[in-house]
């Protein structure tokens, strides 16, 4: 049976695994450019996903299988993308996974419902979040759980 909770600052090195795997799983996924990095080392993900540690603002659930942690969904509250707009601040994912043998199960779901919770709990409106548009995974998953495209970002090379 699995247990969904806030993560522990003792169980920041199991999602620091998963943070980084996520980021492999991205670069293998995609192909893109933009991810075009070698071995990632735990010390950059750790001092990044600390910060959400105590932090009022910043919160990271885990999914548990007895004591492993199989997924994570990091979010944090930021300034609206647009200054003009009545709406000053939205929740932001800025990460989330799950263990590919844990897929299909309904635990990035139950990890989605526990930060919109948490962005409720502030009064937030909105929660937003960013994925590479070659990520299918990342697409299918995200628009089951209800999240719909606002806005598209372009580049090209130069």
């Amino acid at each position: 049976m699995l247990d969904y909770k806030e993560i522990l600052s003792g169980e920041v090195g199991q999602v620091i695994k998963l943070h980084n795997e996520l980021a492999y799983f991205i670069q293998r996924e995609t192909k893109d450019e933009y991810w075009d990095f070698g071995i990632l080392s735990e010390d950059s993900a750790r001092s990044h996903l600390e910060g959400f540690i105590d932090n009022p603002e910043r919160k990271i659930f885990v999914a548990k299988n007895d004591e492993k942690i199989v997924g994570f969904i990091a979010g944090e509250i930021m300034q609206c993308h647009l200054p003009i707009s009545s709406i000053a601040k939205v929740g932001y994912i800025s990460g989330a996974y799950v263990l590919p043998e844990y897929r299909g199960k309904g635990i990035m779901g139950k990890l989605d419902n526990l930060i919109v919770g948490f962005f409720k709990d502030y009064g937030l409106k909105f929660v937003e979040l960013h994925f590479i548009t070659n990520n299918i995974i990342a697409r299918e998953t995200w628009n089951s759980l209800g999240y719909k495209t606002f806005r598209e970002q372009a580049r090209k090379r130069v």
